[in-house]
């Protein structure tokens, strides 16, 4: 790709892969090269075979000479490039077929292609969106392939960079956006209409001071001063899933689970008809978590932590089987008859042990080297100046 890839996408028919990068451009790119295709890249594979073996056999000759140059610098890096022996490698060139479907003036962060029925009276097809965000706080909607130049709208609400989206599958016409802003927004995003406002804020707080009171009592001693451990950072969601799960009565629990950079923790929550989402439970991990994943029977949810470092970085509760430094799996199944979601603690013994030790460089506290910028790198989307809180 001529930009790095940040977010990707399917199209409903699967045949195409649609693809943003950090300049904000969207591609679409074939899933499988066609037959044409084939040629036309084993034709551009020759022609950069032919024009390297060609570079190799002509030396380098600058074009500069010391009557043109008359700096010492310049005469310096003229020097270097006449000892230079041969012509620098040639390019690399995109050898495969994509289309530019649409941009974006900011650094792009999410996409979605979502179909959505234009009837269930007709047989028209499902019409296709495609909904991308960026990092200054806007929501695209924009039609699908080979429309997706045409915008539909945009949700306007954030006041952050946004950087995830997600579309619960039982209902199309609803979006749930986060980024670093101190709550997620419920939009009918066909209307770009806000429907719900969920305060992540005190939700994280009240999850702290809880941990933080929880720990003291286990202790047994005197609990300090919440004012003295409140956290007042700011806040950046790294992943939201919404899924089905199993009730007790056999029916159907809709769900959204959040994880936010640098917490301890994932949050749960109840998802009604009317698009309000209610805090379910809060599970605790031994790290912050970097990446999370959900099973297609959305009864398993794998998560990934990778440092010791985080909102919650005061408290040393570590589950069975995760490790409280490195990186480690850990494996949260739901429990109907519980209707919660519980870790699985010889599972995730079990991997991590298959694992191995992942060779991570640590200081004399435990905490990895440049993990806050390789491991949590969302909190650089924020533009300088704003919100440059911290744990107190």
């Amino acid at each position: 790709m001529p930009k790095r890839p940040c977010a990707i996408a399917f199209t409903p028919d699967e045949a195409t892969i649609i693809c943003g990068d950090k300049f904000g451009d969207v591609y679409a790119l074939p899933l499988l090269c066609s037959d044409g295709n084939k040629e036309h890249l084993s034709h551009i594979e020759t022609d950069k075979a032919g024009q390297k073996s060609h570079a190799a056999e002509d030396p380098f000759v600058p074009s500069a000479t010391l009557r043109t140059v008359h700096t010492q610098r310049n005469q310096e890096t003229l020097k270097h490039q006449q000892n230079q022996k041969s012509k620098k490698s040639v390019k690399n060139t995109i050898s495969f077929e994509r289309g530019l479907l649409f941009g974006h003036v900011s650094l792009l962060t999410d996409l979605i292609c979502v179909p959505v029925p234009r009837s269930t009276t007709t047989n028209l097809q499902d019409r296709t969106y495609i909904i991308s965000a960026d990092r200054d706080e806007h929501i695209r909607v924009s039609r699908g392939m080979p429309q997706a130049h045409i915008i539909e709208g945009f949700c306007l609400g954030h006041t952050q960079f946004i950087s995830r989206l997600c579309i619960p599958h039982w209902n199309p016409q609803l979006l749930i956006s986060g980024g670093g802003d101190d709550y997620l927004l419920i939009w009918d995003w066909l209307s770009s209409r806000i429907l719900h406002k969920v305060d992540l804020r005190k939700l994280i707080v009240d999850y702290f001071e809880y941990q933080y009171s929880v720990r003291s009592d286990q202790e047994q001693e005197p609990t300090v001063a919440i004012e003295g451990v409140q956290w007042n950072g700011p806040i950046a969601v790294s992943d939201i899933f919404a899924f089905e799960v199993k009730t007790v009565s056999g029916g159907l629990q809709k769900q959204v689970a959040l994880a936010c950079e640098g917490v301890r923790g994932i949050f749960f929550f109840n998802f009604s008809e009317d698009g309000t989402m209610i805090h379910a439970g809060t599970t605790t991990t031994a790290a912050a978590i970097t990446a999370l994943s959900l099973s297609s029977d959305h009864n398993c949810i794998a998560y990934a932590i990778g440092s010791n470092e985080g909102i919650t970085s005061q408290l040393d509760s570590v589950g069975e089987g995760e490790s409280p430094k490195g990186t480690s799996i850990g494996i949260l199944e739901y429990d109907t008859m519980k209707g919660s979601w519980e870790k699985n603690g010889s599972l995730m013994s079990t991997i991590n042990n298959a694992l191995g030790s992942i060779p991570t460089d640590m200081d004399e506290q435990g905490r990895l080297y440049g993990s806050e910028s390789f491991l949590h790198s969302l909190e650089t989307l924020r533009k300088r100046g704003q919100d440059e809180n911290h744990l107190t």
